[in-house]
């Protein structure tokens, strides 16, 4: 069995969102604060936007993976705004790799631990560059579980693409599986590679919480979670092919521990 995981939302909470973005937007602000007289907090918040409208306009140009690279992204808006700043991403992901900016996810260390000790492959197919996520898998302590990490710029191109799913294959496996929480780049984009889609759901309604993760998906009460997560994709007209309908996932669990029994469970199933 190969199970490949996604990253942020899933194992770990990265510091960009408390930590680099606030330091990054706060620097390129200062230039809108002594050219426009906009308060810094505005100010800063203005750049924000702009870094998720680059962002948004190299995915909807089809520049995947530049989508992805925060520090041509950032260097981008810190020109159109005059400001002089500039910034090497690595190592501020580095300085706030600390316990005030990132965690990592109830038992995603225990579950990884007993994942490993069955003998399953692990690997990490996430859109985050490594230089991005490795610093933080290493600070937490969970890097060692994977032997394949795969990025977009090392192969050239992202989730919910299949290519970047299948260069985790390396060998002959008898059930694939891929972990993550967003609907088309985990689950549609799973289910193209040929993998079976694991929706992490931290919140589910009552009438799911006490159903197995196999029974969750076929309940009505998925579909409106479905259709949500799907709206509220960064960009989901980046993706045209990809519909709602076609996003249901194969297993809805609400912690990592409920992997353990998707594990047994689809390991029955193909039995």
């Amino acid at each position: 069995m190969l199970i490949t995981f996604d990253l942020d939302g899933v194992l770990q909470s990265n510091p960009f969102g408390r930590g680099v973005f606030p330091e990054v937007c706060g620097k390129i602000g200062a230039k809108l604060v002594e050219t426009e007289g906009q308060e810094p907090k505005t100010a800063s918040q203005l750049v924000m936007q702009m870094i998720r409208d680059e962002a948004k306009r190299r995915l909807l140009a089809g520049d995947y993976v530049g989508a992805y690279d925060w520090d041509d992204i950032i260097c981008t808006v810190a020109e159109a705004v005059g400001s002089p700043a500039r910034f090497d991403i690595e190592q501020l992901v580095i300085k706030y790799c600390t316990s005030e900016y990132i965690s990592s996810y109830p038992y995603a260390a225990s579950t990884l631990t007993e994942l490993s000790a069955r003998g399953i492959k692990l690997a990490v197919v996430t859109n985050g560059f490594y230089k991005y996520q490795n610093p933080v898998m290493t600070s937490l302590g969970l890097r060692h579980f994977f032997d394949e990490f795969i990025t977009p710029e090392m192969v050239g191109t992202v989730k919910p693409y299949a290519a970047i799913y299948k260069a985790a294959v390396k060998g002959e496996y008898a059930l694939h599986l891929h972990v993550g929480d967003t609907i088309i780049h985990d689950v549609w984009g799973a289910h193209q590679a040929g993998f079976e889609p694991v929706w992490v759901l931290r919140k589910l309604p009552k009438a799911l919480d006490a159903l197995q993760p196999w029974e969750r998906p076929t309940r009505p009460e998925v579909e409106s979670l479905i259709q949500k997560s799907f709206a509220s994709d960064l960009c989901s007209e980046a993706y045209p092919e990809a519909k709602p309908e076609e996003c249901r996932p194969e297993y809805v669990i609400k912690d990592l521990s409920e992997l353990l029994a998707v594990v047994e469970y689809a390991k029955r199933k193909a039995a």
